[in-house]
C-alpha cells in the first residue's frame, strides 16, 4: 500500500493511492461490477464473517475519486491459471448504477496472483492516533497472518512483517440462529423464502432447527405445518418465534466466525510491544438478534509502551475502529469494569499504568450504529460478553501485578542489606567481639540466601502470570524510500 501527492488543488491535495495484493485475483469478468456496482458486494443475503457487510465500500472510494478528480479506478488483477494479468479503467454510471470499463488490457503483474487497485483522490493526509497510519498499524497488529508493507505521502516505508506462516480459516456461510432472531427478519425470511410450507422454512433456512423441532414449535403455536410461508400474518409469526425461542437449541455454528485467535494475538502484542505480560481471553460464540458473534479481549503490560493510562484499541471483524468511541458498546463495556475491584489504580474509570487493551467482537453481520461503521451498538448480550472476558483478563493481570510489587519489595529490602551490610557487620564485630571477616561472610550468605528467594519468586511470576521472558524482537522497520 502507497499513497503519493500529487499537487494541490483549490488547497486541497490529490493523492494517488495504490494497494497491491498477492491473494488469489479476480475473475476478469467479475472486475466491473466488483468495483463499478453498488451492493454488488452486499451480505444482505449472506451469513458468513468478513470485512464489509453493505456492499458500498469499495464503490465508494471509486465513486469518490471520480467525483473528486474525474478519474476512473485502475485495477489490474491475476488468477494462478491465467498467462497475464488483465489492466481495467473502471467508472460508474451513477444514474444506472452500472460499471463502464473506459480501457482494458493484458498487463504484467509482480506475483503469481493478486490484486491492485490505484485511485486519485482528493482529501487530507493526517497523521496521529486517528490518522492513516496508525489505522494501518493497527490493522497489522490484528492480523498477524499478512505481512503488510506501507508508504506514506512522506515516503516514509513501514514493514510490520507477519508474526504466523498459517492463514486463518476460512469462515463459511450459515443460517439465521432463532435465539436472538427479531421479529421483523422473521417476517422477511417467511415472506421471501421459497419454501412450500412453513415448516420446510423452519427446517431449511433456520439453524439448528430439525424437521421434528418444526412441527413441535409450529404445533405448540397451533398452526398448520402445510401452511404457505407468505401467510403467515405477524401475530402467528411472533408465536412460532417464541415457541422456537422457548426451545433448548444447540448453539449456533461457529465455522462462520474467523477470530484473530489466542495465542496469535498475544504473540502480535509481543512483537509490536516486547511487554513484560501478555494475556488473551476468548469467549465462546453467542447470538444477538439471530446472528452469531464471538468476543476476544487481549491485554500487554509495560515493555514499548509508552503511556501512562491504559490505551483502549477497539477492532469488529479485524477491522480498527478509531472514531466515536464514546457510543461504541466496545468503549463503554471497558469503562464498565471495577478495576479498582482487581487491586488497579483508576483515574476516571480507566486503569493506570503502561497498558494496552484490544477489544474484539467478530461476526457475520456487526451492529454497527450508523454507516461510517465506528461504533457498535450496545446490544446487552454483546456488552455482557466483553465484560465478562474483561473481568478474566484483569483477575490474570491483577495476579501479575501484585506478584510484580511484591518481588520488589523483596528486591528492596535486598538493596538496603547491600547498602549497609558493610556497616552492620562493623558494628555487630564490635558488639559481639567476632571477627569482621567472620560476621561479613555469614551476611553475605544471608543475602545470596535473601536473593535466591528473590529470583525463585520472580520466575514464579514469570510462570504463573504469563510474563513475557523470551520478548520477540519489533519486525517493524522504518525507513526513507529511495
Amino acid at each position: 500500500m502507497n499513497g503519493k501527492q500529487l499537487r494541490l488543488k483549490k488547497n486541497a491535495p490529490i493523492f494517488l493511492i495504490k494497494i497491491m495484493d498477492n491473494g488469489p485475483g479476480i475473475l476478469s469478468s467479475k472486475i466491473p461490477d466488483i468495483f463499478g456496482r453498488m451492493l454488488y458486494g452486499s451480505k444482505f443475503q449472506s451469513m458468513r464473517q468478513g470485512r464489509g457487510q453493505q456492499g458500498i465500500g469499495i464503490h465508494s472510494a471509486v465513486l469518490y475519486s471520480q467525483l473528486t478528480t474525474g478519474k476512473p479506478a485502475k485495477i489490474i488483477s491475476k488468477i494462478k491459471s491465467a498467462k497475464n494479468a488483465k489492466m481495467m479503467k473502471v467508472q460508474i454510471n451513477i444514474l444506472k448504477n452500472e460499471p463502464e470499463v473506459i480501457e482494458e488490457s493484458d498487463d504484467d503483474y509482480p506475483y503469481e496472483s493478486g490484486t491492485s487497485i490505484e485511485l486519485e483522490i482528493e482529501g487530507l493526509y493526517i497523521s496521529g492516533n486517528k490518522g492513516l497510519d496508525e489505522y494501518v498499524r493497527r490493522t497489522a497488529l490484528v492480523n498477524p497472518h499478512a505481512t503488510l508493507i506501507y508508504t506514506n505521502p512522506n515516503r516514509e516505508k513501514i514493514t510490520y512483517k507477519r508474526v504466523i506462516d498459517s492463514l486463518p480459516k476460512e469462515p463459511l456461510a450459515i443460517k439465521p440462529h432463532p435465539e436472538g432472531l427479531e421479529i421483523g427478519i422473521f417476517i422477511r425470511i417467511l415472506k421471501n423464502s421459497t419454501e412450500r410450507s412453513v415448516a420446510s422454512v423452519l427446517e431449511k433456512e433456520l439453524s439448528r432447527v430439525s424437521r421434528a423441532v418444526a412441527e413441535q414449535t409450529l404445533k405448540s403455536a397451533g398452526i398448520d405445518a402445510k401452511t404457505k410461508p407468505q401467510e403467515i400474518d405477524r401475530v402467528q409469526a411472533n408465536s412460532i418465534l417464541k415457541a422456537l425461542q422457548s426451545l433448548d437449541l444447540m448453539r449456533p455454528q461457529t465455522d462462520c466466525l474467523s477470530p484473530i485467535g489466542g495465542e496469535e494475538l498475544e504473540k502480535s502484542l509481543k512483537k509490536e510491544y516486547s511487554p513484560e505480560f501478555v494475556k488473551s481471553v476468548t469467549r465462546k460464540p453467542e447470538v444477538y438478534r439471530g446472528m452469531p458473534f464471538q468476543i476476544e479481549v487481549a491485554a500487554a503490560y509495560g515493555g514499548k509502551i509508552q503511556s501512562d493510562k491504559a490505551i483502549l484499541m477497539r477492532f469488529a471483524n479485524k477491522i480498527p475502529l478509531l472514531f466515536d468511541s464514546s457510543s461504541c458498546a466496545l468503549t463503554q463495556s471497558f469503562l464498565g469494569v471495577d478495576y479498582a475491584r482487581y487491586g488497579l489504580k483508576v483515574e476516571s474509570k480507566v486503569p493506570i499504568g503502561p497498558l494496552v487493551f484490544i477489544i474484539h467482537i467478530a461476526s457475520v453481520w456487526v451492529p454497527y450504529t450508523n454507516e461510517s461503521k465506528n461504533s457498535v451498538a450496545g446490544y446487552p448480550v454483546i456488552i455482557k460478553e466483553i465484560k465478562l472476558a474483561l473481568q478474566e483478563l484483569v483477575r490474570n493481570l491483577s495476579v501479575f501485578l501484585n506478584r510484580k510489587h511484591k518481588s520488589s519489595l523483596f528486591q528492596e529490602r535486598i538493596s538496603l542489606f547491600d547498602k549497609y551490610g558493610i556497616e552492620l557487620a562493623y558494628s555487630l564485630s564490635k558488639l559481639t567481639d567476632i571477627e569482621e571477616k567472620r560476621v561479613k561472610a555469614k551476611i553475605e550468605g544471608l543475602l545470596e540466601k535473601k536473593k535466591e528467594e528473590v529470583k525463585a519468586n520472580v520466575e514464579e511470576s514469570l510462570s504463573k502470570g504469563d510474563v513475557i521472558s523470551s520478548k520477540i524482537e519489533s519486525d517493524t522497520s522504518t525507513e526513507g524510500e529511495e
